[in-house]
């Protein structure tokens, strides 16, 4: 799908994937939030039932979807790594020499497209899973801004999760994105043979 997308003159320089397991596995944190949170729940209902060999009949069927609505935690963390597996299948990436795409999603596909000219500031993070199996996440776009009524946002518009040798493919995005600004804002046909002020040293006074 993302080939459909691209330009007749366009060209593929890489393209990848997140790394299986660290994808399927992800946020470790979550499982112990889960393991927690279900150990409390289970405990207390465990009394609740135990003391006088049961609970009034209205009171239980109120517990049960009750318990049912607190234990969504437990759920997610079961529920987690079964969606990201079939999810897996659907995720790809692509970079090219004008652009990159991220394509996801289980039901219809979704292709978010990044412009080098939008990316700014990337970073690389690698967590604990992903320094074991060798991969990093690239974000495209961190930062902070303000919105028109003052408010502090956060943007990410796009990262490439648990990729393998996410420190190359960084380096490659990030010479990209100011390789193709600067020939924007100063085209090939404009620039001097010479730049006199490139060596400038700064001489504080």
């Amino acid at each position: 799908m993302i080939r459909d997308m691209m330009d007749s003159n366009e060209y593929q320089l890489w393209e990848g994937k997140p790394e299986k397991v660290t994808y399927i596995i992800g946020n470790p944190v979550m499982y112990v939030v889960a393991l927690v949170w279900g150990a409390f729940d289970f405990a207390f209902i465990g009394m609740m039932f135990g003391v006088g060999g049961g609970l009034p009949m209205g009171f239980g069927l109120f517990m049960i979807p009750f318990f049912l609505l607190h234990l969504m935690p437990v759920w997610i963390a079961v529920g987690g790594p079964i969606y990201r597996a079939i999810n897996w299948n659907y995720i790809h990436y692509v970079l090219t020499d004008k652009r990159i795409y991220i394509q996801s999603g289980i039901i219809g596909r979704d292709i978010n497209v990044v412009e080098f000219m939008a990316i700014s500031e990337p970073e690389v993070n690698v967590g604990l899973i992903e320094k074991l199996r060798g991969c990093g996440t690239i974000r495209l776009t961190p930062g902070v801004y303000r919105d028109r009524q003052g408010n502090q946002r956060t943007t990410n518009k796009g990262a490439l999760l648990h990729i393998e040798d996410p420190y190359n493919v960084y380096k490659r995005i990030k010479q990209m994105s100011v390789d193709i600004k600067s020939d924007i804002h100063y085209p090939n046909a404009l620039r001097p043979e010479e730049n006199p002020g490139y060596n400038t040293k700064y001489e504080p006074k």
